[in-house]
């Protein structure tokens, strides 16, 4: 398919609209589950059409082999590398992270008159769900219609998951969007390219679920489990590794938070999320045998959210996975890539994906400290009052001397099972009789051995450590195999540096230059007579008049340099405009302008 272009305005896309960009050098869509929604094309500057292409003008294009054609709003555009421009545009609906939503609170609001609700703040826009279930629902404070459908805690996608289509101006919100196609990709078939990837670093052992309620009068109490961390009953692992989560949004505001309420969320957590066990990510490459004449009837189609099989003898890969990510080639009408694997939900822009990265930091920075005083109560709690168990003092039969303190849950050693026991080599915890082993001790050559420790600050000559991890999962170092992983977060006065940034934009004048004729952009030879005017914007004003003649600077482009040279001398400035005749053009011809300071010679067009 050849790339339409179309007014910024523009709602029916059944047209040709401004017209085709034939001279289209390639356009890649990519589109992930329920992420990203990108166009990619490539055009040359003597392109036809090429002087209409502007930011927020729509590019219509194919984005799969099964989907329709879809329209992508350009948001930024190249400087020309090698007479090729670089045009990015977004799929439509990011227009909704522009439209805002005011707070509001709904109980028991069934998700199709919710995501009309919604998308009611832009006429264009309609909703679909085959959603049936009504949940609670609530905007504590304003934020975009894109946002609440799938890119904030609390939104659509969060309460009922799902998967998003983005159809032009329809939102389609599927319990499962994809199907399983029975397609086979096996190589020797048609199978041209497979990368697989085997990532652990989220595969975990136990799981520590907390969640912080705030009563109506009193401090914040952070919840835990008695037992503190629940096991994950298939993992792959054979060192403990535990996965600190807060559950806090999991609870509507207000509602007083129970251990059983919490080990409920995380039991239906671990079934959601398979933390035991790594999910390969596939990444591959596919001759569509469906386009082949004697493969024809085999109808091998895949987009994205199906599920397919994927064989490579050799290699030893067998595996049925889900499409989270297709890269399309709309001229060739095939797929440049596709990979298979784990979920992404990323659904929103960069700049809020850090803020909410902020918030959510800064969040699990506050709630730490109450986790660590929640564990100190806890501990508290368990070893004060106590009155149970059997204290057994050992002495030598030589000396009468006692020796070894033992505090048991039996009156006798043979039937105790929890055994904490004390001696000059150390003090130890076994769940497993006198004889251990002791998997919590403290030992007099100084070591410690726990399972999982709680603490402050922590003050060390040297840590010998397996994987060192931020509390909260997002950053860690394995020191076995070398690898580092760090997110980088932003501090409140960065993010204060991006706001000024920000506000110094859209202060600038952002020029823009447009180049009309006033005959056409196709010529003839010897038949040429043509006015090429320069219009400049700044942002979508119009302001060439305020502007001076000489800050307008033509320059031409020919096979003939030194002819070149001396047409770009006598239109070096002075004039927003020029006449073109079949002087000018030998046998082709590309011209441009440029806007300038008069006084520094430097482009104002950035």
């Amino acid at each position: 398919m050849i790339p339409v272009l179309y007014p910024a305005n523009t709602t029916d896309f059944s047209t040709f609209g401004i017209g085709s960009l034939v001279d289209t050098i390639s356009c890649e869509v990519t589109e992930e589950r329920n992420g990203l929604f990108e166009c990619l094309l490539r055009y040359p500057v003597d392109g036809q059409h090429y002087g209409e292409i502007s930011k927020e003008r729509i590019i219509k294009a194919k984005p799969g082999d099964t989907g329709a054609e879809q329209a992508f709003r350009i948001y930024r555009i190249t400087k020309p590398m090698n007479g090729v421009v670089s045009v990015y545009g977004q799929h439509i609906s990011y227009d909704l992270a522009n439209v805002p939503v005011l707070p509001f609170s709904t109980a028991g609001r069934s998700p199709a008159l919710l995501l009309n609700q919604l998308l009611a703040g832009d006429s264009r826009f309609t909703g679909w769900t085959d959603y049936s279930e009504a949940k609670d629902f609530s905007v504590i404070q304003p934020q975009s219609v894109r946002a609440c459908l799938g890119g904030a805690a609390g939104s659509m996608l969060s309460k009922w998951h799902g998967e998003f289509e983005w159809d032009n101006f329809t939102v389609k919100f599927h319990t499962h969007r994809g199907r399983d196609t029975g397609v086979v990709i096996e190589y020797g078939k048609n199978l041209t390219e497979l990368e697989q990837d085997e990532d652990n670093s989220a595969i975990y052992t136990h799981l520590l679920p907390y969640a912080v309620y705030m009563p109506p009068e009193g401090e914040e109490t952070v919840i835990t489990l008695p037992e503190e961390t629940l096991p994950i009953a298939k993992t792959e692992l054979s060192h403990t590794k535990v996965l600190i989560q807060d559950f806090t949004d999991r609870f509507e505001s207000g509602v007083e938070i129970t251990s059983a309420m919490l080990r409920d969320a995380a039991e239906e957590y671990l079934q959601a999320n398979p933390l035991g066990t790594t999910i390969p990510t596939l990444k591959i490459c596919f001759q569509p045998l469906w386009k082949q004449p004697e493969y024809s009837a085999l109808l091998e189609r895949v987009a994205l959210c199906d599920t397919v099989t994927v064989r490579h003898a050799l290699l030893g890969v067998s595996a049925n996975a889900k499409v989270i990510q297709t890269v399309y080639d709309t001229l060739a009408e095939r797929y440049t890539s596709i990979s298979l694997g784990s979920e992404k939900s990323s659904m929103i822009t960069a700049f809020s994906g850090v803020q909410a990265a902020v918030e959510q930091v800064k969040t699990t920075v506050g709630h730490f400290p109450k986790l660590l005083s929640s564990a100190i109560r806890n501990a508290t709690d368990r070893i004060t009052g106590q009155t149970g168990g059997y204290v057994v003092l050992h002495t030598g039969d030589d000396t009468g001397q006692p020796y070894e303190l033992l505090i048991l849950d039996a009156p006798s050693i043979d039937e105790a099972v929890h055994v904490w026991r004390w001696n000059v080599e150390g003090l130890g915890f076994s769940k497993n009789g006198y004889n251990g082993p002791y998997e919590t001790a403290i030992t007099a050559d100084g070591h410690i051995v726990a399972d999982f420790i709680t603490s402050g600050s922590l003050v060390a000559n040297i840590i010998k450590a397996g994987v060192i991890q931020s509390q909260d999962g997002s950053s860690y170092w394995d020191l076995e195999s070398g690898e580092v992983v760090l997110r980088a977060y932003a501090t409140t006065a960065s993010v204060e540096k991006v706001s000024e940034r920000i506000d110094e934009i859209n202060e600038q004048k952002m020029y823009r230059l447009v180049i009309t004729s006033s005959h056409g952009n196709i010529f003839k030879n010897g038949n040429i007579q043509t006015t090429l005017s320069a219009t400049v914007f700044s942002w979508d004003e119009n302001i060439t008049d305020t502007l001076d003649d000489n800050q307008f600077i033509w320059t031409r482009v020919s096979n003939d340099g030194e002819s070149d040279r001396l047409w770009n001398a006598a239109h070096y400035g002075g004039t927003k405009s020029v006449v073109i005749t079949k002087e000018d053009v030998a046998v082709q011809a590309t011209f441009f302008c440029d806007l300038i300071d008069t006084t520094t010679r430097n482009s104002l067009l950035g």
